[in-house]
């Protein structure tokens, strides 16, 4: 009889269990029946097509709209430029940007605008020197694509130079107008390959940095503007490659086109310059005192600084020879010569004189490894004998002089 104890639930929270479970199996039904919409229409949509697109089509297919939808002049091109002085030269090299694996990988596409008016920058190669540099500008805008839950593509910088060229290729971002601030540099010459992998960051969009800092104090959301200013303004990625030749000739005091076809002397240069750290006033044409006769014809400053080239080589050959020969002399003095395994090791032997030297206070006597004569003490060689009994014996040397004999030890 349970009229008179409490009942377990009413028939309201009866309805309202079943209530919260038929709209449960409701919604299930629904996602259920949305996710096989999704499905029939995606398999239809890859039966169109033929396959399953990839981030690698998606970009392949951009590049197919943007040549309809953009005219010649502003279409995107291939990150892929020739290091060359002039039209009139050969390419010093490549500088190129690829994306993807290393054997899948191809050239991405930038729009390019090309600075035309002459503008000077500058960078820093320690707290007191300042570099200023020009020449073609080029400014870059990168479209990447990618799906969601897929990771972006990777992206490479890859510098290449011919045979019996060379560049210098530096690695950084842009801090202003005028201010580029290199991280990374490398010389590349002689068909080097430099791969460099670029690891990018996302910077979100104005709308989601707007809804991110919606709910931030006011202190901050100032703090984060700023901060965003700053990624904004600084973190523009830069490339800057400098041909070596045209600032050799002028290091050199050489006129243009000088080192052109001297390749023998532009590789001795690069060594002198790189592996002996030699300072470039030692090589470069001194011009004084010839301008008041009408000044060198530029065959006259090759062949000084050609002489000059051969006068440091020579230096640096006899300094090797010197050293060579130094190193023999050390060599000959620890092994005793060159005589092999006989020779002695006179450094050895005379530490082993210092201690074999024996001197008995008490009797005045020398001792060593051998019988020395009266008077005199004389080193051993080889291994020292056992030792013997000795009677006590006085220096001939005190007897000889007159002298008191010393005073003998007690038994």
């Amino acid at each position: 009889d349970f009229s008179g104890s409490r009942s377990a639930g009413s028939a309201e929270e009866a309805a309202l269990i079943v209530t919260c479970n038929h709209t449960a199996e409701v919604c299930d039904q629904w996602q259920k029946s949305v996710d096989y919409i999704e499905n029939l229409l995606r398999k239809q949509l890859i039966a169109a097509i033929g396959k399953e697109v990839s981030p690698a089509d998606f970009t392949e297919y951009m590049h197919f709209h943007n040549r309809k939808l953009f005219a010649e002049a502003y279409a995107p091109v291939p990150f892929c430029f020739a290091v060359r002085r002039s039209e009139l030269h050969s390419p010093e090299g490549t500088i190129s940007i690829e994306e993807g694996a290393m054997f899948k990988s191809s050239l991405i596409s930038t729009m390019v605008a090309r600075g035309t008016q002459p503008h000077t920058m500058q960078f820093s190669l320690s707290a007191s020197t300042k570099i200023s540099f020009g020449g073609e500008r080029f400014l870059h805008g990168f479209l990447s694509h990618r799906f969601s839950g897929r990771s972006p593509q990777s992206l490479t910088l890859i510098s290449r130079a011919r045979q019996f060229s060379s560049m210098l290729v530096l690695v950084g971002r842009i801090a202003s107008a005028h201010v580029f601030e290199p991280k990374h540099a490398c010389i590349v010459q002689n068909k080097d390959e430099v791969k460099i992998p670029l690891s990018l960051s996302m910077i979100p969009t104005p709308k989601e940095f707007k809804d991110a800092i919606s709910s931030l104090s006011p202190e901050q959301q100032r703090f984060a503007k700023a901060f965003r200013a700053m990624q904004l303004e600084s973190t523009l990625f830069g490339v800057l490659v400098i041909q070596i030749k045209p600032q050799l000739e002028k290091v050199l005091n050489l006129p243009e086109n000088s080192l052109t076809k001297e390749i023998k002397l532009t590789q001795d240069l690069m060594q002198l310059f790189t592996k002996y750290q030699i300072p470039s006033d030692l090589l470069s044409f001194d011009a004084e005192g010839l301008e008041l006769v009408g000044g060198a014809s530029g065959a006259e400053r090759l062949e000084a600084v050609k002489g000059h080239v051969r006068a440091m080589q020579e230096m640096i050959e006899e300094a090797k020879r010197e050293e060579i020969e130094e190193r023999e002399r050390q060599l000959a003095y620890v092994t005793g010569g060159k005589g092999g395994k006989g020779g002695k090791k006179w450094a050895v032997e005379e530490e082993d004189e210092e201690e074999d030297m024996d001197f008995d206070l008490f009797d005045g006597a020398c001792v060593s490894g051998a019988a020395p004569a009266p008077g005199s003490c004389a080193p051993r060689s080889g291994p020292p004998p056992p030792p013997a009994p000795r009677a006590p014996m006085a220096c001939r040397s005190n007897a000889a002089a007159g002298g008191a004999p010393p005073p003998q030890p007690e038994a």
